[in-house]
């Protein structure tokens, strides 16, 4: 191993491991001022979900983090250590969860700063991944897609529609759904797969999205979440027209 793959090796590790000092951070912030300025936990359904998320999140991500990611804790303090990404992957995914439910006191811009943090680390995968990709401009589109995906992903909040309780049931099962699919994908570009697209994730978020959206219309647009969805499926679009070209220029 060369010291530039050595040195984007340790950088990817050690982003993943911001990601995980911020938003913990965060989280634990957020439940500590909402004790503090009197939130009751669980004096309604939405509050309980959400809190107990977080905290069964966090749990499990550390229960994972001990079990399975020593290698990965080794390597921020031995450049010659080569991370094992997968288990550090699905160790992300879990503690995202707990990131994707709105709590009281949620802080934003932090919970943006980590997650930057986890966007930094995939894309020096794919700088990494460069050096032996078969096709360059597709491992750069299915990284911009995949990063418009997470971005997709609805954050789980509160609503007072009359359908409020479907609603927020659809809108946890979504969520988790969603993570659990961009983990796969993320886990798809640190396996050096040039093609992140496939149709069953983008159908996914694009019918969850577009439901969710629907349902809250008249009480609040989610911009946002809107903005993303469009772009996630525009760059689908692209990406599938490239490889239509690129397979047909291959066969003539």
């Amino acid at each position: 191993m060369d010291n530039k793959t050595k040195t984007l090796n340790y950088l990817i590790n050690l982003s993943f491991f911001l990601y995980f000092l911020v938003l913990l951070t965060e989280r634990i912030l957020s439940v500590v001022l909402s004790i503090v300025n009197g939130i009751n936990l669980y004096d309604t359904g939405f509050h309980a979900f959400v809190y107990t998320t977080t905290f069964v999140s966090i749990g499990i991500f550390f229960l994972f983090l001990i079990s399975r990611c020593g290698e990965n804790i080794k390597a921020l303090f031995k450049m010659k250590n080569e991370p094992r990404y997968r288990d550090l992957i699905i160790a992300a995914g879990i503690l995202l969860v707990s990131g994707m439910v709105h709590t009281e006191y949620t802080i934003s811009y932090l919970q943006f700063v980590s997650y930057a943090f986890w966007i930094a680390g995939i894309v020096l995968e794919v700088v990494l991944h460069m050096s032996y990709s078969n096709d360059r401009p597709l491992s750069w589109l299915s990284l911009a897609y995949v990063i418009a995906f997470s971005m997709a992903i609805p954050v789980m909040y509160q609503s007072n529609i009359e359908q409020r309780v479907a609603f927020h049931i659809l809108e946890a099962l979504s969520t988790l759904s969603l993570v659990m699919t961009f983990t796969y994908l993320v886990r798809r570009i640190f396996k050096g797969r040039d093609d992140a697209f496939l149709l069953p994730p983008v159908l996914l978020v694009v019918v969850l999205d577009v439901i969710l959206i629907a349902l809250r219309w008249n009480e609040e647009i989610n911009y946002f979440v809107l903005v993303f969805v469009s772009i996630t499926l525009l760059l689908f679009i692209a990406g599938t027209i490239y490889k239509i070209i690129t397979r047909r220029n291959k066969d003539n």
